[in-house]
């Protein structure tokens, strides 16, 4: 019984984090179009995308201490009730201001909630089911990232900018009657209390796959945000399935490697970085529909071994003390990267796509070298699990 209750919270918690997630990504190829449509410039545009991560990176450490002050499932609530207040954000009449407010408190949503969704994720989890829980919440997330913009520009297309709003505010709806359906509990663990964030940051089984993940991540802010304007700028049309086809690639590569990967984690770890940088590389010499698309298998490939391994390294790394503390650091580096990716992607106003896409692969390259000459020596000395990942 206790295992089909788990196997229950588990689902909910997964539909919640789809659903919740996809009223932000839904809407992230719209903003760029419509920005665009009332003569917004790309720089601006850029920065104004980037704001969303920028706060989601702020709430992600204060989601890790809130989460067991409030509880995971309270924080969850908390997160979709302050979404609702974004579409008063979009009617402003000084746009950049109304769509920047909005960005911000999305982002605030979307961090706050997904450290409630993940800690919620490990802590229904047991130590031999934790890296697969974690490696299907990874999923839950690329699902929504990858096929709600999409769904965003279909929307935006046929029935114009207040089609996507709309369907966002049934979305976080939807999203909220799952978490409703959550068995709230505490676990008996210590938590982070006792600890100061300080110094948890300061701790390098915390901040070196920080600091790898902010690397790889650069890539999709870079490419995946600012592809409705690389897109027009070179005359590609269909971008949407661009998402939709990394998405798949996602999936497939991370289902495929469920079963072999835990004699291979750190490798799949250093694989991903260079396929992270050989994407942007390929990025830089796109000028077709098809060259997109090839690069969308690249990057789905990359960004499906880097993230749920990467994730699972760092959660049977760290002491459970600290645990949702190190996940929320953890996971605001994924914001980081988007963000800084974002705004430099806004620097296409200056720089040409072909030389910015160049210069940018350095990032993900620079990450590949941090793992392997510092972070994987200290997990090799400091080793407390298995490898398995699942």
């Amino acid at each position: 019984m206790a295992n089909y209750n788990t196997t229950k919270n588990f689902i909910y918690d997964l539909a919640a984090t789809v659903f919740f997630l996809s009223t932000y990504y839904l809407m992230m190829p719209v903003f760029p179009i419509y920005m665009m449509e009332l003569g917004i410039d790309k720089l601006t545009i850029g920065i104004i995308m980037g704001l969303f991560s920028i706060s989601s990176m702020v709430s992600r450490p204060l989601g890790g201490i809130w989460v067991d002050a409030m509880g995971r499932r309270k924080l969850m609530f908390f997160s979709i009730a302050l979404f609702f207040i974004t579409p008063l954000f979009l009617n402003f009449p000084a746009t950049s201001i109304g769509f920047s407010l909005a960005q911000l408190v999305y982002g605030f949503s979307i961090g706050a909630f997904t450290v409630a969704a993940t800690t919620f994720a490990a802590d229904i989890s047991s130590s031999a089911t934790v890296a697969q829980f974690m490696g299907f919440h990874s999923i839950a997330c690329i699902a929504a990232k990858g096929l709600a913009p999409a769904i965003g520009v279909k929307l935006m297309e046929i029935y114009g900018f207040s089609g996507p709003v709309m369907t966002t505010v049934i979305l976080a709806l939807v999203a909220g009657l799952f978490v409703f359906l959550l068995h709230d509990f505490e676990t008996t663990t210590e938590k982070s209390q006792s600890y100061r964030f300080v110094e948890v940051l300061l701790k390098k089984n915390v901040y070196l796959p920080t600091l790898v993940l902010f690397c790889g991540l650069v890539t999709f802010g870079a490419i995946s945000a600012m592809l409705p304007v690389f897109a027009k700028e070179r005359g590609i049309s269909g971008i949407e399935y661009f998402f939709v086809i990394n998405t798949a690639s996602v999936i497939i590569a991370r289902l495929a490697l469920g079963s072999w990967s835990k004699s291979y984690l750190e490798s799949l770890v250093s694989t991903s970085l260079i396929l992270l940088t050989v994407s942007f590389v390929s990025m830089s010499l796109v000028v077709n529909f098809h060259q997109l698309i090839a690069v969308s298998v690249i990057y789905g490939v990359g960004y499906a071994l880097l993230f749920p391994m990467l994730s699972a390294i760092l959660v049977l790394n760290v002491s459970p003390e600290y645990k949702g503390m190190a996940l929320g650091i953890y996971t605001a580096a994924f914001d980081l990267g988007v963000a800084a990716g974002t705004v430099l992607g806004g620097l296409s106003q200056y720089v040409d796509f072909k030389y910015l896409y160049l210069i940018l692969s350095l990032v993900p390259l620079a990450g590949f070298f941090l793992f392997n000459y510092a972070y994987l020596p200290l997990i090799n000395r400091t080793k407390k699990y298995n490898g398995a990942v699942s």
